[in-house]
């Protein structure tokens, strides 16, 4: 992942540990939480937005239909990680968020340890519903990441 719009250092805690001292596979998505926190107080500073409900941005709640990790190397409590995040695709009422930790002295220079995505839905909890993307929400993205609307839509690339 190449230059990144929100970038996290990630505390590795002794209680993330499985038994042979290495960061239990299900922290990994506690990991992706706090990384997609971080995009998100970056896409509501951009749009200018100062109050996020827990996390989330007020009219553009989500829910994560589908999420995936995939495991390179062992994370331990010694080692100094780093996460990133980047949305690779916009539709109408979704987009999909990608992931990578890395461990090493900065994310650009570390080595790649996970990598993951999410599937998230536009949601409404209050009626239930699934509900269309909040129309600033594409522009804002294509800004903080410095690419065309165009490059977010879904399909064929």
């Amino acid at each position: 992942m190449k230059n990144p719009p929100a970038v996290s250092r990630l505390e590795v805690r002794y209680g993330d540990l499985d038994p042979y001292s290495h960061v239990n596979n299900a922290v990994y998505l506690e990991f992706f939480e706090e990384i997609r926190l971080a995009y998100w107080r970056a896409l509501a500073d951009l749009a200018g937005i100062e109050d996020l409900e827990a996390g989330d941005v007020g009219g553009a709640r989500y829910v994560i239909a589908e999420t995936t990790v995939r495991f390179k190397t062992p994370v331990f409590l010694s080692d100094t990680l780093h996460g990133a995040a980047r949305i690779s695709t916009v539709g109408n009422r979704s987009y999909t968020m990608d992931f990578e930790l890395r461990t090493g002295i900065s994310f650009e220079t570390g080595a790649l340890a996970a990598e993951g995505s999410a599937a998230h839905v536009f949601f409404d909890p209050k009626t239930n519903q699934v509900q269309a993307r909040p129309d600033w929400f594409l522009s804002t993205v294509a800004a903080l990441e410095g690419r065309p609307k165009e490059a977010f839509l879904p399909g064929d690339r």
